[in-house]
């Protein structure tokens, strides 16, 4: 099963202010995607057209943060840039037990499907 929800704020500024997302996220599940995106980006609404269609075995969790939208923007995306060193949307990255195990910009539904079972 995948579940897929919005990042709770509080999570974005902890990952702003140490370095990476809280325990509370990477532990969600056996297996966590964050994706980070701007609602404009051409690239994410392709992926969107999939991604809330997709489903599984196992239990997934998907945090979303279309950081953009949120009073936050300048602060995350200078995080992102500077801490992850990405530059570009949407920026993905999969964990496997709170483990870092993957991280992309836009990729087709085969290769997402081939990240999470990495």
């Amino acid at each position: 099963m995948i579940e897929i929800m919005e990042m709770k704020e509080e999570d974005v500024f902890y990952a702003i202010e140490n370095g990476e997302f809280p325990d509370n996220v990477l532990l969600n599940s056996g297996r966590v995607v964050i994706i980070m995106t701007q609602d404009w980006c051409p690239q994410w609404i392709h992926m969107a057209k999939w991604l809330y269609d997709l489903d599984a075995d196992e239990e997934i969790s998907i945090f979303e943060i279309v950081y953009n939208t949120k009073n936050y923007f300048r602060d995350f995306m200078k995080f992102k840039e500077s801490v992850f060193n990405n530059y570009s949307v949407p920026y993905l990255r999969f964990y496997k037990n709170g483990k870092l195990t993957n991280e992309t910009n836009y990729i087709s539904e085969k290769k997402f499907k081939s990240l999470l079972g990495a």
